[in-house]
């Protein structure tokens, strides 16, 4: 029989680090208990240390008589070394280019001044300042949402109130044309929102309040399929009669207190409130 030491040396050959008797044969005298110091593992050098060393290692000289094709080894080799030197602060060594003829250089810097600069995806450099849009001044209005029927809005110019005599009247022609009267108002918008340079006004006013508008739906759980804008404010020519942009095509009406005191423009809008109240009707008649 062989040792214990022995042993472990054949287990630790064989792949078996560490080992521990299980049973104990009859009459067998008991194993003696060794205490094995581990070995201290090597410290591992500061990164620091590791990058001194590594700038400190020369690199092997290219031979002149090797091909081209094993140039890639001395490559990588400088790969590691320029970004050693960069980490520690150090400037990386410009790569050193063969001398050429004083005419080929001449040559040289006439093709580079007169070639045109180009991108790396080999389309020539665009002037950004030139196609970016100039900033303007973004549209400043104030509106008030009011909801017809549960089914359309009602759009009221914000910075022109209307008066009790106009709501009287707005409402006689809303229901004239097949409508019920409007109802209280649900919120109010104020554009912009932030006092910030628009590219495009008149765009950014019309997502503004179809976001307003998509909003104020989704918190009330309505579903929208018109609107009506009183007024003739400079927010009310965004929306489109059609509802391109969103889901409800929009019909304006003049301003109420522009109605009072004249008969011809009562009669002007007449025509307007008439497509309105179709349009309303074809919606109720219309399957949801």
């Amino acid at each position: 029989m062989i040792g214990d030491p022995q042993r472990l040396q054949y287990l630790e050959a064989m792949g078996i680090s560490t080992w521990a008797s299980r049973y104990r044969f009859v009459n067998a005298k008991p194993t003696e208990q060794v205490e094995w110091e581990a070995a201290a593992e090597p410290e591992k050098p500061a990164p620091g240390q590791r990058l001194q060393a590594l700038l400190e290692t020369p690199a092997r000289p290219v031979e002149r008589d090797r091909p081209a094709a094993d140039a890639s080894p001395t490559q990588q080799t400088a790969a590691p070394l320029s970004r050693a030197r960069a980490l520690l602060g150090e400037d990386a060594p410009r790569a050193e280019s063969p001398p050429s003829s004083p005419d080929r250089t001449a040559d040289s810097d006439a093709a580079v001044s007169s070639a045109p600069t180009v991108s790396g995806t080999g389309q020539a450099p665009v002037d950004v300042a030139e196609d970016a849009a100039p900033a303007a001044e973004p549209l400043r209005f104030t509106l008030s949402l009011s909801v017809i029927g549960e089914r359309w809005w009602l759009l009221l110019p914000g910075e022109r109130p209307i008066s009790a005599a106009g709501q009287a009247l707005l409402g006689q022609m809303l229901q004239s044309a097949g409508m019920p009267a409007g109802g209280a108002p649900l919120s109010r918008l104020t554009w912009p929102l932030m006092d910030l340079q628009a590219t495009d006004p008149a765009d950014e006013a019309r997502e503004g309040i179809l976001v307003f508008c998509a909003g104020q739906a989704r918190r009330h759980g309505m579903r929208i399929d018109g609107a009506i804008a009183v007024g003739d404010e400079v927010w009310s020519s965004l929306l489109s009669d059609s509802g391109d942009e969103g889901d409800w095509a929009c019909h304006r009406l003049p301003h109420p207190d522009d109605l009072l005191s004249s008969a011809n423009a009562k009669r002007e809008c007449w025509s307007q409130l008439q497509a309105a109240g179709s349009a309303w009707r074809q919606g109720l008649d219309s399957p949801e």
